[in-house]
C-alpha cells in the first residue's frame, strides 16, 4: 500500500516539476518578444504651459512636436488626440486634431519631418463643468491614417503614447504686498 502511495507521488511529483520547467521557458520566451524596435513615427515631446494650470484664465496650451517617418504613403492624415484625466478618473477631457499631410518624398530633410501640434484646453471636462484643484494626467497619441475606397480612415502607423502630469488650481496664487 505504502509503496503505491509513493510511486503515485513520485509521479506526481516529476509531473508537476516538468510542468513548472515547460512553463518557466514560456515566460522567457514572452519576454523576448517585448523587445521591439520603437515605431519611425515619433512623439517627441510634449510642453504644457502655464505651469500651474488655473481654469477661468489663459487656457491650458500643449505643444506637441513629432517626427515623421522617412518613408511615407502620399495622401496621410495625421491624427493626434489627448486625454486628459483626473487622478480620481472622476473627470476627463479629449482634444484631438486631424490634419492632411503634405507628400514628402524620400530625401526630405530632418527638419522637415518634423511637425508641431498646438492643442488647448479651457480646463472643462466632458460635461462643460470647470474642473476641481488638483493632479491631472495627459496621453497623447498620434497616428497616421489612410483613407480607404470608402473614404474612412484606418490606422498605417501608430506612436508610442506619450504620458505626463501637471497640476490645476482653482484659484492663482496670491501675491503678498
Amino acid at each position: 500500500m505504502v509503496s503505491r502511495f509513493f510511486n503515485s507521488w513520485t509521479a506526481a511529483l516529476v509531473l508537476t516539476t516538468c510542468l513548472l520547467g515547460i512553463a518557466g521557458d514560456l515566460s522567457l520566451a514572452a519576454k523576448a518578444k517585448l523587445k521591439g524596435r520603437a515605431p519611425d513615427f515619433k512623439i517627441l515631446s510634449v510642453d504644457t504651459t502655464p505651469l500651474p494650470f488655473v481654469p477661468n484664465g489663459v487656457p491650458l496650451t500643449l505643444t506637441i512636436r513629432l517626427e515623421l517617418p522617412k518613408v511615407m504613403p502620399e495622401e496621410m492624415l495625421l491624427d493626434v488626440s489627448t486625454l486628459i484625466t483626473s487622478t480620481s478618473r472622476s473627470s476627463f477631457r479629449l482634444l484631438s486634431n486631424r490634419q492632411m499631410l503634405p507628400t514628402l518624398d524620400d530625401t526630405a530633410e530632418e527638419a522637415q519631418r518634423q511637425l508641431e501640434i498646438v492643442q488647448t484646453w479651457d480646463g472643462t471636462d466632458n460635461n462643460d463643468r470647470i474642473v476641481v484643484d488638483g493632479m491631472y494626467d495627459y496621453q497623447v497619441q498620434a497616428k497616421l491614417m489612410v483613407l480607404n475606397k470608402d473614404g474612412y480612415p484606418l490606422t498605417r502607423i501608430s506612436a508610442w503614447k506619450k504620458r505626463g502630469n501637471f497640476e490645476v488650481k482653482a484659484h492663482p496664487p496670491v501675491e503678498s504686498e
